[in-house]
């Protein structure tokens, strides 16, 4: 009796199987090869993202040698650009300030980059000079060159300075 019980089971798990194994089947071919999709408008047309026009700003800014790391941090750095108007007076840009971006050790030693974007409108303008303090309100440790923004959409202008405390 108990053999009889065992087959049965074994039996209805095989069923079970097969059953399961044919209702795969049968899903598996109604695939979306037997649908056929709706009519396409070819006349859709499909905005392009703008691409943004203008240039970049890069500040390169060099540690010196003496300068003192265990009190004064490269992400504390404040940067301010200022435009200078026909009268010789100087003038923050807004929006072009803030802590540096990011560090790297090259030949030359610790370098720490800033970058902003300049928007078309103001391409060739200047003259600019970019100023860096300890921190936001904090001592004055380099002042650059004046500079002009690049004439041409995609370009770059790098201005160079070296800190020291």
């Amino acid at each position: 009796m108990e053999k009889k019980i065992i087959q049965s089971r074994y039996f209805f798990l095989f069923m079970l199987g097969a059953a399961t194994i044919l209702a795969l089947f049968i899903v598996n071919r109604t695939t979306a090869e037997d649908y056929t999709l709706p009519p396409r408008n070819e006349n859709t047309q499909i905005n392009q993202a703008a691409v943004p026009v203008g240039s970049r700003l890069q500040l390169k800014t060099r540690f010196g040698e003496s300068w003192p790391w265990d009190t004064m941090q490269w992400q504390d750095v404040w940067t301010v650009v200022q435009w200078q108007d026909d009268k010789g007076e100087w003038f923050d840009v807004t929006g072009w300030q803030g802590n540096l971006d990011s560090i790297s050790q090259e030949e030359a030693g610790w370098v720490a980059v800033k970058e902003w974007w300049a928007a078309d409108e103001v391409l060739g303008t200047g003259p600019y000079r970019w100023q860096a303090y300890s921190h936001p309100g904090g001592n004055l440790l380099a002042v650059s060159d004046l500079f002009y923004l690049a004439d041409t959409s995609g370009g770059l202008v790098t201005v160079d300075i070296e800190l020291t405390p």
